[in-house]
């Protein structure tokens, strides 16, 4: 019993300091998607703020085997868009632990976001004109 007990606090040790390690310093640090990254656009979560239209983006680790320790397995990144203008504004990201449950989120305050013309090859961009097609 004892032999069990401990490896579970070690267990539990163990989530604990992989979790601290998730934590990023900005927002913009948290919503980096890599190459080892798979990503989808949440058709379904597409809605309207005003004259905004907001949409999430679920990005995961391409292969477990290639996410560093620490690494949260899944984000879902939200945006801002503002189809007349062309821009767009991070709104916030939810990080999810292994287990599934919310881990932390990172925001900016309504009213606080930076509304900015992403790249024309980017992924931003792609998805802000299926985001603003679908919605016309």
């Amino acid at each position: 019993m004892r032999i069990l007990f401990l490896t579970a606090a070690a267990l539990c040790l163990a989530q604990v300091t992989a979790t601290a390690r998730a934590e990023y310093a900005t927002i913009e640090e948290a919503a980096v998607i890599t190459d080892d990254n798979v990503f989808r656009l949440e058709s379904d979560a597409i809605s309207r703020e005003g004259r905004r239209l907001r949409f999430d983006v679920t990005v995961a680790w391409r292969d477990g085997f290639v996410r560093p320790e620490g690494s949260p397995p899944r984000k879902i990144i939200r945006y801002l868009t503002d189809c007349k203008t062309g821009e767009l504004a991070l709104a916030s990201v939810a990080i999810y632990a292994a287990s599934g449950q919310a881990g932390k989120t990172y925001g900016i305050a309504p009213g606080g976001w930076d509304f900015v013309k992403p790249a024309a090859d980017s992924l931003e961009a792609a998805w802000m004109k299926k985001v603003c097609d679908s919605m016309n």
